[in-house]
Order: C-alpha cells, then structure tokens, then sequence
C-alpha cells in the first residue's frame, strides 16, 4: 500500500472563473474533491501544452542551426529539372 502526500494550495479567482470551477466540478458529480480534481486537470493539461511547446522550441532551434548532410558546400544538383531527367 502507498501513502499519497497531499499539498494545500489558497487560490483567488475572480467570480467568473469561481462559478467556471464550481461549474466544471459540478458536472463531474459535485462529489467532495471534485474542485481539486478539476484544478489538477487543468494543471495535467497545462503541463502537456507546456512540454509540447518547449519541443516545439527545440526543434525549430536545431532547425535554424540547420544538419550537416556531408556534402560540404556541393551542390547536388543545379536544378530541380535535373532531378526528374
């Protein structure tokens, strides 16, 4: 069996996003624990769009830095047309 460590947290909403939260939880089954449950979510999903960003960033930083193909300067070909002959 496991212990689960439970964190407080005093949040301040202003009365739309209070009645947005008790609205969500309410929809869960507005059992005890829905609001945290809601909260946890929202912060599961911020997370993911966070680290999917963060990617983003890494990637088109190496594609700037662009990938050495060895071809050290050479052109492989002049055109395009001369892919196609």
């Amino acid at each position: 069996m496991y212990m689960v460590v439970m964190g407080n947290v005093l949040v301040s909403l202003d009365e739309a996003h209070d009645k947005l939260l008790r609205r969500l939880a309410a929809r869960r089954g507005g059992k005890k624990g829905d609001l945290s449950n809601v909260v946890a979510e929202g912060l599961d999903e911020l997370a993911r769009s966070d680290a999917k960003e963060a990617s983003r960033e890494q990637l088109f930083a190496l594609m700037r830095k662009g990938f050495d193909l060895g071809l050290k300067g050479k052109k492989v070909y002049e055109s395009r047309d001369e892919i196609y002959d």
